[in-house]
């Protein structure tokens, strides 16, 4: 099932004509994927902000029926005609451009898209006997156009591909400086002692809610030091234990980079208190 423009479809063949069209045509559509636990939408406000902050971004129109109201209530339509209400699910969110822009026309008129599907319930931390590695074939783009989901995509299937190929279970994007930006599946933390680091938004990693939301947990834990700074590859060698955070796999604990077996202490301390913000948001 799916939802476009507020009208509920069995699939995309079953949509008008002129929607599938404005779909086909639309270069580069923006996306966001959230979780709902049992009909609620996890940290809805923070997604929902993030998506209008990104539309503005890339001069996108926002109809003033885009409220978050609105769009929650889009999301519970689908779940309900999907009869997904007591599981839990992702959703994923696409916002495309109507018509073309141009020096006469810098901001166009927007239509969205909502799909979703079941999805596992996030029970502790994810390990992995694989190891992860660098991709160096391309480099990621600065600045605040970076830090878009869609920004970077490509270069992410680039390196999923490579990572599928060599047996990697992820791979550690880098930015034209050759400085660690994130993984293909989200955020990266570095932990030394008691020092956690992780790259910065102008290094060209995605402003994620996650991210932001382990960063402030991070930041009133007591006896860690929460550092967001330049993370050169040197550093993932030198590293007492990595992780990582995204919306599909919660936190996520690095087992080996390259000869360096890693310990999960700190994930597992870490996800103890996200679980609990993540069931109470």
């Amino acid at each position: 099932m799916i939802v476009l423009n507020g009208s509920v479809y069995t699939d995309l063949n079953s949509a008008p004509t002129s929607d599938l069209q404005a779909i086909l045509e639309a270069a580069n559509p923006f996306q966001e994927s959230v979780r709902v636990e049992a009909g609620k939408i996890v940290y809805w406000e923070a997604h929902y902000f993030r998506m209008m902050a990104s539309m503005r971004i890339l001069r996108m129109g926002i109809p003033m029926t885009y409220t978050m109201e609105y769009l929650e209530e889009q999301v519970l339509l689908l779940l309900q005609e999907s009869d997904l209400l007591k599981k839990s699910v992702q959703i994923h969110f696409s916002f495309f451009s109507t018509g073309s822009i141009s020096r006469s026309v810098p901001i166009v008129p927007s239509s969205f898209l909502i799909h979703g599907e079941a999805c596992e319930t996030m029970l502790g931390v994810q390990t992995s006997d694989r190891s992860i590695d660098l991709y160096k074939d391309h480099w990621v783009v600065k600045g605040l156009y970076g830090t878009l989901e869609q920004s970077n995509d490509r270069l992410r299937k680039l390196a999923s591909v490579y990572a599928f190929e060599n047996d990697f279970e992820d791979c550690v994007l880098l930015n034209e400086d050759k400085q660690i930006t994130e993984t293909i599946t989200g955020a990266i933390f570095v932990v030394k002692g008691n020092q956690i680091k992780t790259p910065p938004l102008t290094s060209g990693c995605r402003s994620s809610v996650y991210r932001q939301v382990v960063i402030d947990l991070l930041v009133k834990q007591d006896g860690l030091d929460l550092v967001e700074d330049v993370v050169s590859p040197f550093e993932l060698q030198k590293a007492d234990e990595l992780f990582v955070v995204s919306l599909s796999n919660g936190i996520q604990s690095v087992k080996q980079y390259r000869k360096k077996v890693f310990v999960s202490t700190t994930a597992e301390s870490v996800f103890s208190k996200f679980i609990m913000g993540y069931r109470l948001s």
